[in-house]
């Protein structure tokens, strides 16, 4: 969480990443302290019931259309190569757009089909904690459709034309440093391959920092 926030605001947190962190364990501690009273186990169960299984196999089957389908699994790939110098094995690409989404669909559908309100032993929770508990699943899933409807209503256009330039990407999508940011586009307009680029890139980063060595 604390790398998400700094990456979303930069320049008002790249330089106070300690202080982030800090504050971000204190949050996290405070967040933690009814699980530990002594019926913390029913409050942890209610967590673990709703928030572990619904809104983690939805967030994981998203991202694995986002990337395998609508980014593209062929670029996401040579991002990959670009980044470590060589194409990884075939496989990864057959389960980023099949393997892994039916899987994950497959576990949704069967937690779906065989889920009850949640309990503890003998114990049986009152609605309002039933309902806490879909709170608490809904918490991680709710921001992307929001989101998503936000960029909708404040882009341009008509609708699908709206939509179909949200789910390409930007034009500042890309490397953070201009030089590499460079060699990536030549990446895209098919001018290098990327086995080319990533060994530029390596050469760049050595010129710049000659003093690094390779442990």
């Amino acid at each position: 969480m604390t790398s998400a926030f700094i990456d979303e605001f930069p320049s008002q947190l790249r330089n106070k990443k300690v202080l982030m962190t800090a504050v971000m364990c204190f949050i996290e501690f405070l967040l933690g302290i009814p699980c530990i009273t002594q019926g913390g186990i029913y409050f942890l169960q209610i967590m673990d019931w709703y928030s572990s299984t619904f809104s983690l196999m939805i967030l994981s089957f998203t991202e694995c259309v986002v990337i395998a389908w609508i980014y593209g699994v062929n670029r996401f790939y040579k991002d990959i190569e670009l980044m470590i110098g060589y194409l990884p094995c075939i496989w990864w690409k057959i389960c980023w757009c099949v393997v892994t989404p039916v899987m994950i669909l497959f576990v949704l559908l069967f937690s779906i089909a065989i889920h009850t309100p949640v309990t503890y032993g003998d114990y049986i929770y009152p609605e309002w904690a039933v309902g806490l508990g879909w709170v608490f699943a809904l918490c991680s899933i709710v921001p992307l459709p929001l989101v998503a409807l936000i960029k909708i209503l404040l882009a341009e256009g008509p609708l699908l034309q709206r939509i179909k330039t949200l789910v390409h990407k930007s034009d500042d999508w890309g490397p953070a440093l201009r030089h590499h940011k460079e060699l990536y586009n030549a990446s895209l307009d098919g001018s290098a391959n990327s086995l080319e680029i990533s060994e530029k890139m390596a050469v760049t980063e050595k010129l710049q920092c000659p003093d690094n060595s390779v442990v």
